[in-house]
This record gives C-alpha cells, sequence and structure tokens, in this order.
C-alpha cells in the first residue's frame, strides 16, 4: 500500500485521524517559545548566579537569586512540556495532497450513498452529459447520467491556507440534486477529514412545480482567522465575513444551500481560493433542466452570481 493510499483508508481509523489533526493543529507560535525559553532558561540562569553569589560570600543576594530561579523554572517546565506537546501535535504537516485525497475519497462515498437514499439508480435520472464532475476521474471527461454534485466548506470547521495557498477545511457540506422524469430529489449531508462516514444526512423529495427559486445568494458570517501550514501566526484574517451560497428553494419555503465562496466584507476583491466546488455545473445544468421541466415562462427565479 502506497503512502497515499494509506492515509485515505478508512481502515486506519486513528492513522487518518492523527494525519487530519496535525494539518489542522496550530503550530507553537514565536511568542510562546520565547515565553517559555525566559521562564527556563531565565531561571536556570538566576539559580547559578544566585549559587555563585552565594560561595563568593553573599549569601542573602544568592539565596534571592536561587528562590527567584526556582520558581522562574517551576513556571517554566509546564510551559516547555504545553510547547513540546503542541509542536508534536502539529509537525510534521501533511501534504496538502494527502489532506485533499482524503476528501475526495470521502466525496466518493456521496453519490453512491445519494442513490441509494433516494432509493433511485442512475438509469432513474434525467439529466444531459455535464463539462465537469468534482468526482470524476481525471481524464475521463463528462459522466452521462450521474447526479449532480456540488460542495462547499462548513465555515465553523477547522481552517488551513496550504503552501499552495488553498483554504482547506476540516469539514464539507455536500448538495447532490438527482432530477428524474417525474420529480427532483435532493440528499445533503457533511462530511469530516477527521473520520470516516457520513453526518447530518437529509433527503428532500419534490415536484418540479415546487421549486420557485434557484439562486446564488451573500450573507454574512462572522469572522474567520485561517492558520497558514508552516507559519506560526494566523497570516489570513477575515474580521467581516461574507458567505457566497447557492440555494433550491420551493414554495414551502425551504431551502438547500451549500457555501460555495468566501470574501470580506471590508475587501471585496480579498476571497478565500477554495477547492473545486462546481458550483458553475451546477447552476447552469439546474436553470436549464427546470426550464426544460416547467417552461421558460413559468420556470423558476434564477439570480446571478
Amino acid at each position: 500500500m502506497t503512502e497515499d493510499e494509506e492515509m485515505t483508508s478508512s481502515d486506519s481509523a486513528d492513522d487518518r485521524r492523527e494525519i487530519v489533526d496535525r494539518y489542522f493543529a496550530a503550530e507553537p507560535s514565536a511568542r510562546e517559545r520565547s515565553r517559555m525559553q525566559l521562564y527556563v532558561f531565565g531561571g536556570v540562569a538566576a539559580i547559578l548566579v544566585g549559587v555563585i553569589a552565594s560561595i563568593a560570600g553573599s549569601w542573602v543576594f544568592g539565596v534571592f537569586a536561587v528562590v527567584g530561579g526556582g520558581f522562574a523554572v517551576g513556571r517554566g517546565l509546564p510551559l516547555f512540556e504545553a510547547y513540546r506537546a503542541a509542536q508534536e501535535a502539529a509537525s510534521p504537516k501533511p501534504r496538502d495532497a494527502i489532506i485533499d485525497k482524503i476528501r475526495d475519497h470521502e466525496l466518493g462515498k456521496v453519490r453512491r450513498r445519494a442513490l441509494d437514499r433516494l432509493d433511485l439508480t442512475t438509469e432513474d435520472l434525467e439529466l444531459d452529459p455535464v463539462d465537469w464532475d468534482p468526482l470524476a476521474e481525471p481524464g475521463l471527461g463528462a459522466r452521462p447520467r450521474e447526479p449532480l454534485v456540488v460542495t462547499g466548506p462548513v465555515p465553523a470547521s477547522d481552517v488551513v491556507v496550504g503552501r499552495d495557498g488553498v483554504w482547506r477545511f476540516s469539514q464539507y457540506a455536500v448538495l447532490v440534486i438527482c432530477p428524474t422524469d417525474y420529480h427532483l430529489g435532493l440528499y445533503r449531508c457533511v462530511i469530516d477529514l477527521r473520520v470516516a462516514g457520513l453526518f447530518q444526512e437529509e433527503t428532500h423529495e419534490y415536484h418540479y412545480t415546487d421549486v420557485v427559486a434557484v439562486s446564488t445568494a451573500i450573507r454574512k458570517g462572522g469572522r474567520i482567522a485561517a492558520r497558514v501550514v508552516d507559519a506560526d501566526e494566523s497570516a489570513f484574517r477575515f474580521e467581516s465575513v461574507l458567505l457566497h451560497e447557492f440555494r433550491l428553494v420551493v414554495s414551502s419555503g425551504d431551502s438547500s444551500t451549500i457555501v460555495f465562496g468566501i470574501s470580506d466584507e471590508r475587501r471585496p476583491d480579498h476571497r478565500a481560493e477554495l477547492p473545486a466546488t462546481g458550483i458553475d455545473n451546477v447552476v447552469r445544468a439546474v436553470r436549464s433542466m427546470l426550464r426544460d421541466k416547467k417552461g421558460t415562462a413559468a420556470g423558476p427565479e434564477i439570480s446571478p452570481r
């Protein structure tokens, strides 16, 4: 088994969790290192000075120096242990490609699971071939009669900017759209890179006439501080996050949403670079499909991006 295969094996649950945890763990900062060294080395130096001073006859000063040094070392040793533990937990950092393979491995389960939960087969689907598929094997081109898949990060999960500048999250939401001749099946779940399995599963089935809007929208989402691989500080901070969402809304008011972009309200041109989400293909395909099913005049709202 190659290194990459071992990293993505669901049977190696402990190894997989350790790999992902190391990737997303924070490196001890330079400030933490300096504080630890100040207490430990400063304390040891004070003890040595105190001992020398006592031998030289300045025993009062020597006693104070030894006591102060001992206090500093006592404070510094727990800091040293914490620093070493944090360093061991965060290094060596796995390669970005390893994390991408783990993500792709989990995404590969989603399409099969969606069809199973919706009690469908690929023969039930009514969908034209598409130009791009986030789950297709590289170089194979379009895969006809497959569900549409769009995926995006869970903003509240851990986030790290890789060596290639791509923002990687520990959790991703996935929306699978399964159009048939008579209805639209939706499957939504969350994948967690730390553990195998699909979480927060939802299935919905709608008549095409129930779909009232297919849109992309922007909403505020708090703040995000993304750590950078091989750096000891958070170099990317979005103080006022804007979440770009794909939404499919039905007549009851319910909606299925996926985040496909993240930007900073204070710097509109500053946008997180995310792994491929499939959003462009999904919006185009869903627009075409619903217009065919409902007719152009009665079709759902398609908001611009």
